[in-house]
């Protein structure tokens, strides 16, 4: 396939790839349906925490007994479910749905999906601001959604991430408009997922410290607001809730072999044979040092917002504790980006990671057919090692070179 994008027949194959991606996501949604509507999908931990907080059980949000019983209110017949799917996220996330509660769980969850189609049209509108990815039809760029499986299954799912991504990109927006303060604001607003927002913000700031004199206040405010919602007691239990569900697996919701980062690449080459807690030890110490290294190397790097966050991204989903297949659709303005400048580069290595980031089957096989999702954070690896190759200083530690895949933003 000619990834190139250079002229009407690459455009062509690449529009009739992601078409195929596309049809083979609405096929599943077809598939799935039956089950959407009895409850199965992850929807039902956001519909859950919306319904307690507007019935006044804040106090038991974070009881698994509590959360199953009002689960079983509006999913009665999710077979496989002997127990809560937990909802796990901040306190302060369960106030957005409660709005959704007053709905029953099909319409909240269809509402839910509307309003996620929303948020993604506004990043893609957003993302043709950048000069990179404005030659870029608006047509090919909700090609690229649909046939992005990130983005299919968090939407399928019901999940959160199409909030958090969106929020990535008004972040970089707003990074490339120099209103770093405004950034770190609005990026603390992603710490619903504090795995994701709290390493990137960090690797940020290493550039522009200023970041963080909008984030930390954003972020002192949430966790009043969290503490003010739930109380003292409640916080301290939601931490200790978190850490009893990632210790125990939650009965089988987590496991590290379907998760693309370090965690579940080790976890899986070595669990086995040197047990969990050597295992997470390991990758305690490579995700330390993998943090430490992209926090030296982008404060060195050229002050090109799309390179900077490419590298702070992948690093983050790295070396994230927790992360699942849809949480994967922070690579998709990465995918933009380096598809856009294809033209000017005839790099096959890029082209190959392009596929299979946009590969369907591989997700499907890795995830949905073997169980071992691990193995996709060996195309995050390679994605990263492309990345970091193209931002190597030229001949002395002050002269860079930009990276051929990503020119400087306006």
């Amino acid at each position: 396939m000619n990834w190139s994008g250079s002229g009407r027949s690459g455009q062509l194959w690449v529009s009739l790839f992601l078409l195929a991606m596309a049809i083979g996501h609405a096929a599943m949604v077809r598939n799935v349906w039956p089950s959407l509507r009895n409850g199965y999908q992850d929807f039902t931990i956001f519909y859950t925490a919306g319904k307690m907080v507007r019935s006044g059980q804040v106090s038991t949000l974070y009881d698994l007994s509590a959360q199953y019983r009002t689960q079983r209110e509006f999913a009665p017949d999710v077979r496989i479910r002997q127990d809560a799917l937990p909802y796990n996220h901040p306190p302060f996330e369960a106030l957005l749905f409660v709005l959704f509660s007053f709905l029953g769980y099909v319409p909240a969850y269809l509402a839910w999906t509307a309003f996620n189609l929303v948020m993604l049209a506004a990043g893609l509108a957003l993302l043709r601001t950048f000069a990179e990815i404005r030659p870029l039809s608006p047509a090919l760029l909700a090609l690229a959604a649909a046939g992005f499986f990130p983005v299919a299954i968090s939407l399928i799912q019901g999940q959160d991430t199409v909030l958090l991504l969106l929020i990535v990109i008004v972040t970089m927006a707003a990074f490339a408009r120099s209103r770093d303060i405004i950034a770190g604001a609005v990026l603390a607003l992603g710490l619903f997922k504090p795995h994701f927002a709290g390493p990137l913000a960090l690797i940020l700031a290493m550039r522009r410290p200023r970041l963080l004199a909008g984030f930390v206040p954003a972020a002192a405010l949430l966790a009043v607001a969290s503490v003010a919602l739930v109380g003292w007691r409640g916080a301290i239990g939601y931490v200790r809730f978190v850490l009893h569900l990632e210790r125990s697996g939650a009965g089988g919701a987590i496991g590290a072999n379907d998760m693309p980062n370090l965690r579940g690449l080790i976890d899986t080459l070595s669990g086995s044979l040197t047990g969990t807690g050597l295992s997470h030890l390991i990758t305690l110490v490579i995700s330390a040092a993998l943090l430490a290294a992209t926090m030296w190397r982008v404060r060195r790097m050229p002050d090109a917002v799309p390179p900077m966050f490419a590298v702070a991204i992948v690093v983050t989903i790295l070396i994230s504790y927790h992360a699942l297949p849809y949480d994967l659709i922070l690579l998709f303005p990465i995918a933009l980006f380096l598809y856009a400048a294809q033209p000017r580069t005839t790099h096959r290595v890029e082209a190959a990671l392009l596929l299979l980031l946009f590969l369907t089957p591989l997700y499907a096989m890795l995830w949905l057919r073997l169980n071992q999702f691990a193995w996709f954070a060996v195309v995050l690896i390679a994605l990263l090692g492309q990345l970091r190759r193209q931002s190597v200083p030229r001949q002395s530690p002050s002269e860079f070179r930009v990276p051929r895949s990503f020119p400087q933003t306006p």
